[in-house]
């Protein structure tokens, strides 16, 4: 079979074969930069089971020193036999605020790890769905290498105009790669943003409660219940800002565009807890330690609409240079393609030799 018959034959193959690579040709790019993304988050959470290890053989030691003021009788009674049931009293607080200032950092430690293993779960999946592309690409190459040898059998130095266009879709190849990259990582940066707004809303709702139980704590109604939910809504409030910095650092390292977070300082209960020395100047304080928070988390949460909102201005400023890139390479394998099926036209029906019309005889020199 005649090379141009053979071209012809392979025209829609090869157009196959391409319209095949375009939605598949950026993936490396994309899974080397998901690699360091789920390496990261794998990192962060090895670092984090370390802490919570540490933090809960600390938790432990604190729950036994309060178990032992806590349900001692005989103890109870030898400070009231002897006269000393205030100071009785003071070291089973102090006890009690070191325990439940363990057991909060403890669940704050345990919410960070559990949406890291959720966040490592989930770009598993992704790196597995990006490695198939990867394989597919892979064989797509290995099909159009194939389909070529088999047209050009050989070397294509007398050819330079081929050669120059296939380097040039190389290069247009290796800069939709990268655009493709720096894509990605912004999208994953918008979506660690995202969750982090969601993340401090929820905060904003644990503050609030924390205040309002703290107003009711302040007109006696349910004092110990009231001192209790306000500890417990302040434990959620930081572990929620916690997760939050965790997400904001993923977002930095993603996008250098990405700010740093504001002050974010959550009053700790076991700060302002008067459990069992309350009073209206504890309740006080502790109404404007809550509230002082409520509005750095509020500024907080302004400070992550305006950094959502400029990363996904970046995104859409990006995903607009990776479809010209997208076009430039398309532009450039078509015009490859182009010069090619000419090349392969001029060698299968060359045009007619130039031959010079002369009136003369030759003379032989």
């Amino acid at each position: 079979m005649a090379l141009y018959d053979r071209i012809t034959t392979m025209r829609d193959h090869h157009s196959r074969i391409l319209a095949d690579l375009k939605t598949v040709e950026h993936t490396p790019d994309t899974l080397k930069s998901h690699e360091a993304y789920l390496s990261d988050l794998r990192k962060q959470l090895a670092q984090t089971s370390d802490r919570l290890e540490k933090v809960a053989e600390l938790t432990q030691i604190e729950r036994e020193e309060h178990g032992k003021y806590r349900d001692s009788t005989i103890r109870r009674l030898m400070y009231r036999a002897s006269g000393r049931r205030d100071e009785f009293e003071k070291k089973a607080d102090k006890e009690m605020r070191e325990y439940y200032s363990a057991l909060e950092r403890e669940r704050a430690i345990k919410a960070e790890k559990e949406m890291l293993e959720t966040q490592i779960e989930e770009a598993t999946a992704a790196r597995k769905e990006l490695q198939a592309a990867c394989t597919e690409r892979l064989r797509l190459h290995e099909e159009l290498e194939r389909l070529y040898e088999n047209l050009f059998g050989g070397p294509t130095a007398e050819f330079p105009e081929e050669d120059a266009l296939e380097e040039a879709t190389k290069a247009a190849q290796a800069w939709y790669g990268e655009l493709s990259g720096r894509l990605n990582n912004i999208y994953q940066a918008a979506q660690c943003l995202a969750k982090a707004q969601l993340t401090v809303k929820q905060a904003l709702l644990d503050m609030y409660e924390a205040l309002q139980h703290c107003q009711r704590d302040m007109w006696g109604f349910g004092s110990i219940l009231a001192d209790f939910g306000k500890q417990n809504c302040l434990s959620r409030a930081q572990s929620r800002a916690s997760q939050t910095q965790v997400l904001v650092s993923q977002a930095m390292r993603l996008d250098p565009d990405v700010q740093p977070l504001p002050r974010m300082t959550i009053a700790r209960g076991s700060m302002i807890s008067g459990i069992l020395f309350d009073n209206i100047f504890v309740d006080l304080n502790c109404l404007a330690m809550i509230q002082q928070s409520f509005n750095e988390m509020k500024n907080v949460e302004v400070f992550l609409r305006m950094q959502l909102t400029q990363a996904k201005s970046r995104e859409a400023n990006m995903r607009t240079r990776v479809k010209s890139a997208a076009a430039d390479l398309e532009n450039s394998q078509r015009e490859l393609q182009r010069t090619r099926e000419q090349i392969f036209r001029n060698v299968v029906d060359p045009p007619p030799p130039y031959v010079e019309e002369t009136t003369g005889t030759l003379i032989d020199s």
